[in-house]
C-alpha cells in the first residue's frame, strides 16, 4: 500500500508541475502575441516614415 501511496503522491505532483508550466505557456504565448503585434506596428511606422522621407537625422 505504500507503494500505492508515493505513486499518488508522485502523480498529484507532477498534476501540479503540468498545470504549471501549461499556465507559464499560455502567459508566455500571450506575450508574443503582445511583442508580435509591437513589431508589426513598428516595422508599419518604418515603412511609412521611409516613403514619406521623414527619417529623423542623426
Amino acid at each position: 500500500m505504500a507503494r500505492v501511496d508515493e505513486l499518488t503522491e508522485a502523480a498529484q505532483r507532477l498534476a501540479g508541475e503540468r498545470d504549471e508550466v501549461r499556465a507559464e505557456t499560455s502567459a508566455l504565448q500571450q506575450h508574443v502575441a503582445v511583442l508580435e503585434d509591437d513589431l508589426t506596428a513598428s516595422m508599419m511606422s518604418l515603412r511609412r516614415m521611409i516613403r514619406e522621407g521623414n527619417l529623423p537625422l542623426q
